[in-house]
């Protein structure tokens, strides 16, 4: 089998080492506009050819995965499935997906087309934070799958349990909803964070010395890819503004409570939130 990964850093690097450690003669392709980003890839066994041009990568894979910023993605979306070949599936990783489908829903061969997005990560990038492992135990989130081919939609299902990844579906507006509050903003709220502390600490050395654990765990997020997440916020403007307001009128409640020093309502405000813990276990 050969894959094409357009953008072999992370996520895209993650899912060719997965590939490759799963599965017997897997021969991996790879394009990125930044040429360092490429040839470690290469270097790191990420790929194992580079190509020269996007129209070259386009051609070689069975499967073609494009595992860049979602503003890219759209850009170069009609372009790729305007060369696909009859046996050739393309598929995208993007953390949003209701623009991107309305770009795909256009074309003619929509059908060889998978919006999907991998519910893995870490707040590190580019090739040499991939690890064959980032994908197991995860889901794959595929959007809008009766826009795909049942044949297309089967063998991409196989290939993400063969890595470890079990398969969800849903409609590509919900998707950018229920990810605005579970993904999106709390990578906004760190970032914010991040801001706050940083702007109030001058010393470097005073969040070292003074900051414990919780705030390195809520922070975590904001050593995240600028030029990843900028797109991200801006591709999903509507829902994430929406989050933000529930979030801060929670926060306004709050102020409003510590100002007052209504303990037992700070305290029911508090045990409200760990609720949480039956969940994310």
């Amino acid at each position: 089998m050969k894959v094409t990964i357009i953008g072999p850093g992370l996520i895209g690097g993650s899912f060719a080492l997965a590939l490759k450690k799963r599965l017997e003669g897997v021969v991996v392709y790879g394009w990125d506009q930044n040429a360092d980003h490429l040839q470690e890839a290469l270097d790191l066994g990420i790929i194992d050819h580079m190509a020269v041009s996007l129209e070259e990568a386009l051609q070689k894979g069975d499967w073609v995965i494009l595992a860049i910023p979602v503003n890219a993605i759209e850009s170069i979306l009609p372009k790729c499935l305007d060369g696909l070949k009859a046996h050739q599936i393309l598929v995208d990783f993007g953390s949003t997906k209701k623009s991107i489908c309305a770009v795909a829903d256009k074309h003619t061969n929509r059908a060889q087309f998978i919006a999907a997005h991998p519910i893995a990560g870490t707040e590190y990038s580019g090739p040499q934070a991939a690890f064959p492992g980032l994908f197991e135990d995860k889901v794959m989130i595929v959007c809008d799958e009766t826009e795909s081919s049942a044949e297309a939609i089967t063998g991409f299902r196989k290939l993400c349990k063969m890595i470890g990844m079990s398969t969800t579906y849903l409609k590509a507006a919900e998707h950018d909803v229920h990810l605005a509050y579970v993904s999106h903003l709390s990578h906004v709220i760190a970032f914010g964070l991040s801001n706050t502390v940083l702007k109030q600490e001058e010393s470097d050395e005073h969040i070292l010395d003074l900051a414990g654990s919780g705030f390195a765990s809520t922070v975590r997020l904001a050593k995240s890819s600028p030029d990843m997440w900028t797109p991200i916020f801006l591709k999903n403007k509507r829902a994430i503004l929406d989050s933000l307001e529930n979030y801060l009128d929670h926060l306004t409640h709050f102020k409003s409570l510590l100002e007052s020093e209504d303990h037992e309502q700070i305290r029911a405000f508090l045990e409200k939130g760990r609720a949480i813990r039956k969940i994310l276990k």
